[in-house]
């Protein structure tokens, strides 16, 4: 069964223009759209990403059965969004940022609270319009339209779209989804500006990486990527996106709600330092740290340096010939271990250096244990707090670190090797 027709005339076209030639290519089936070359290692990888896949979609049924039988709020983080964007459209958007008055109205409306906005006025100027909506359609609607858009953004990204199948199985997409939180709006962000990227179209990129501004940990390594990499149009047009969102939510909020935001900073930083949130939760690695028992401090020591390594590999990778599949797969992973403020469901970002890890290895062949160690990143989800089994320690930093070094492994070796990158359709 060849699903992947478009993407061997590509690569024997490659290979000719190169005088090389890929075995893979010649003798290589494409089944679900990944090629099939080693019997072991296709059967565990396609295994895992269905059977982990599953796992999640049950739990996301199960969730759904919960939320419609015994009267659960759909998508339980949405309510944080919801109640701050009902504050706002009554006109009363300060205090969004009032935790205590924010959970009364929680616990009033639906029973459950405890759920801060700790986000800036920008995303709460884009929430805001579903808080017009009562609270069912407006969680289905912003689900439905997150979705959409992932699906939209890697359909642009990628060359090969017969993988797409993976976004539905991927179990931090999944997650994403049950949460009611914005991580597949996220990627989806990052997907498309990576895609413009590609196609030589910074100012959309740029435009894409600005809207994103509203997670701002998110963006920790952006700028270092875009300056590395030359990429001047996308950064100004980042900057200038930025600069329009966060003055257009000034405008339509008034400046008194940006004063409460800043004073919510410190606040926030207390919430999730306090053990409010369970250590079991985190995908930062000084959250992983705190797992093992390890301090604050120490771990932010470990984590800063996780975080330096990043950016220097980050950088390295930007200012060489590197096609995108590589170093704006770098760029994701490296945002996930550099970031001390991420929980698991922000992991639906890896995705995207999985999707692209594929894509060429279908177009170009794959290293070795490549195909076994993806199956590991997607495996390792199993043992975290993803599918509802709390966990005193889980394996939740294992995805990235694995997918890092997996990608970093291609970005040295695998261009010496003659894996080429055919250029991205427009």
């Amino acid at each position: 069964m060849r699903l992947f027709e478009g993407a061997k005339a590509r690569d024997d076209v490659h290979m000719k223009s190169t005088g090389g030639s890929n075995p893979l290519t010649e003798s290589g089936t494409f089944r679900y759209g990944l090629r099939m070359s080693n019997p072991v290692a296709d059967s565990v990888l396609m295994f895992t990403l269905t059977f982990v896949g599953a796992v999640l979609v049950l739990r996301f049924g199960f969730e759904i059965f919960k939320m419609v039988f015994v009267e659960r709020p759909m998508f339980p983080d949405f309510v944080s969004f919801w109640s701050a964007g009902f504050f706002a459209v009554q006109g009363a958007a300060v205090e969004a940022y009032n935790y205590q008055l924010l959970n009364s109205f929680q616990f009033e409306e639906f029973g459950q609270g405890e759920l801060p906005f700790l986000y800036p006025p920008t995303w709460l100027m884009v929430i805001s319009p579903f808080s017009m909506l009562p609270y069912r359609p407006s969680a289905l609607l912003f689900e439905a339209l997150q979705v959409i858009a992932l699906a939209v953004a890697c359909r642009y990204l990628l060359r090969d779209r017969a993988i797409l199948w993976i976004l539905i199985f991927f179990p931090t997409v999944i997650s994403g989804i049950i949460h009611g939180q914005n991580a597949v709006l996220n990627t989806a962000l990052l997907a498309g500006a990576l895609g413009a990227l590609d196609r030589d179209r910074p100012v959309l990129a740029g435009i894409l990486i600005g809207l994103l501004s509203y997670k701002p940990q998110l963006g920790i390594l952006i700028p270092f990527a875009l300056l590395a990499g030359r990429e001047y149009r996308a950064f100004a047009s980042a900057a200038v996106t930025t600069l329009l969102f966060a003055t257009a939510s000034w405008v339509v909020f008034g400046a008194e709600v940006w004063r409460a935001f800043i004073e919510t900073i410190a606040f926030a930083r207390d919430w999730l330092e306090s053990g409010q949130t369970p250590a079991n939760k985190y995908a930062s690695i000084l959250g992983w740290l705190r797992q093992f028992g390890v301090g604050n401090t120490a771990g932010m020591i470990v984590q800063v340096g996780f975080a330096l390594a990043s950016v220097g590999v980050v950088v390295w990778s930007w200012r060489q010939d590197l096609p995108m599949t590589l170093k704006g797969s770098l760029l994701v992973i490296g945002t996930c271990l550099s970031t001390p403020y991420l929980l698991d469901y922000d992991l639906a970002l890896l995705v995207i250096p999985v999707l692209l890890l594929i894509q060429q290895g279908n177009e170009s062949g794959y290293l070795s244990f490549e195909k076994l160690s993806i199956a590991l990143a997607v495996f390792s989800f199993l043992f975290t707090s993803l599918w509802g089994v709390q966990m005193p320690v889980t394996a939740i930093g294992v995805p990235s670190i694995v997918l890092f070094a997996l990608v970093l492994r291609r970005a040295v070796v695998g261009q010496r090797a003659g894996f080429g990158q055919t250029s991205c359709p427009a």
